[in-house]
């Protein structure tokens, strides 16, 4: 096969993998390098496919002896670093993504290297290095939006509130958008509506929910009738809030059946009310249990000791449940603090795995097992 030959080859396999055809790319590659083993791009190629399948080990074989070729790829160490970073190598992967914008700074992925290396540092703590490879990224892509909402959350650790709020916006603009529904009518921008209904939307998991209702009262005193849009489980403990004229029930992808004039998301309301660290509502305690589930849990906790509640897993299908979720043999060692009484209010599956007599379960009692206790 001559060069030119292997050229429009390696374009066909190409084009032909951009339409994800992947079995004909990878066929072609591997028809290129039985006519020329060491041709790097072929390698590269391949390696990216055994990526986008899952067979990351095999991705790394491949682009490590692309690389071997060509070292002077930037694209290269780029897809390397993806592939060492889905088996977990964090450490491998960061110094990959490093190389490949030490050897091309403007190449056309360098956003993507750019944005794993601000996750690596965020999940080190680095904040300050975060958001600098935060801001390469958009610089090099300013719609790389999942880049400006990572930004939000640095932003809003450095007490940077005002950027923070505004930038937490790019979450319904994500690949995976925190919500996708079309209410069809104007978002709400925090001015009166009196005579007018909104729709507090809820978003996310159960503990935002819980956390951020507490800017319902503020809403309300703007006028108007106020429906927040809650998860069933969470109702009960809804129900009487201060602020909440209505009560809906979320349902996935629909919006609820009901009129409304503007909708707001309940995570957007900090945003809204211009929340700082001096003005958070602070009004404690804002949520109350029932008197009857008072009473009836009262007899099982009153103890004299300290009493301390424990959750070790959360949902398991949540994107960032590795780094949410543990087990409950890291929390056995609250046991030998002289004076505490551990109670178990873990949920689902991971319940399972509570297996000592001295931690008082409290979490699947009588009728409301297998349901939130509210």
């Amino acid at each position: 096969m001559e060069e030119l030959t292997v050229k429009q080859a390696l374009d066909l396999a190409v084009k032909k993998h951009n339409e994800g055809k992947l079995n004909e790319a990878e066929l072609i590659y591997r028809k290129i390098l039985d006519k020329v083993p060491y041709n790097a791009d072929a390698l590269h190629l391949l390696g990216v496919i055994a990526h986008q399948v899952g067979k990351c080990e095999e991705a790394i074989r491949y682009i490590s002896e692309a690389i071997r070729l060509n070292p002077n790829s930037a694209i290269f160490y780029s897809n390397l670093g993806m592939a060492q970073d889905a088996l977990g190598k964090e450490d491998e992967s960061t110094e990959s993504f490093k190389k490949a914008l030490e050897i091309n700074p403007s190449y056309d992925k360098a956003y993507l290297s750019h944005y794993n290396l601000g996750v690596y540092y965020m999940g080190k703590g680095q904040v300050k290095e975060a958001l600098e490879h935060y801001n390469n990224a958009i610089e090099l892509n300013e719609n790389f939006f999942e880049a400006r909402w990572n930004r939000s959350l640095v932003l809003l650790l450095l007490g940077r509130f005002e950027e923070g709020w505004r930038e937490y916006e790019y979450r319904f603009k994500k690949k995976k958008s925190s919500d996708t529904r079309n209410f069809g009518k104007p978002k709400w921008d925090g001015s009166s509506f009196e005579g007018k209904k909104i729709l507090i939307v809820s978003e996310q998991g159960f503990g935002d929910t819980i956390n951020f209702i507490r800017y319902v009262p503020s809403v309300k005193e703007k006028g108007g009738y106020v429906i927040l849009e809650c998860k069933k489980e969470l109702r009960g403990l809804f129900e009487g809030f201060s602020g909440i004229d209505e009560l809906v029930d979320k349902e996935k992808d629909a919006v609820p059946g009901i009129e409304f004039d503007f909708y707001i998301h309940l995570m957007s309301l900090p945003g809204i009310f211009n929340t700082n660290l001096n003005n958070i509502p602070n009004k404690i305690p804002y949520l109350k249990a029932k008197p009857r589930l008072t009473k009836r849990f009262k007899d099982e906790i009153n103890t004299n000791n300290f009493k301390i509640g424990i959750v070790w897993a959360g949902n398991p299908t949540q994107d960032n449940d590795k780094n949410r979720s543990t087990t409950f043999e890291k929390f056995k060692i609250l046991k030998k603090i002289p004076g505490v009484d551990l109670f178990s209010l873990q949920r689902g599956e991971a319940s399972l795995q509570l297996d000592d007599a001295h931690v008082i379960n409290v979490a699947d009692k009588g009728p409301l097992k297998n349901k939130l206790p509210f």
